[in-house]
């Protein structure tokens, strides 16, 4: 997740934060599913990391929202 998609969902309602962040997380895994199917290079592994990254910090960010 980028740093300003980051400070846009935590000035935003908790409720709306969290249905954007699951929309995100959604293309995301889309997008990795998409990703994975292609052959396995340095190139997509890469992408695949980066991916992974992304959800690592959504999912946190879900976890902040509903403490």
């Amino acid at each position: 997740m980028t740093q300003e998609l980051e400070n846009f969902v935590r000035q935003m309602d908790p409720q709306t934060a969290s249905q954007i962040l699951v929309a995100v997380r959604g293309t995301l895994v889309a997008l990795r599913n998409d990703v994975a199917a292609l052959n396995h290079t340095p190139e997509t592994t890469e992408i695949l990391q980066r991916i992974d990254a992304y959800l690592g910090h959504v999912d946190s960010e879900n976890a902040r929202l509903a403490a």
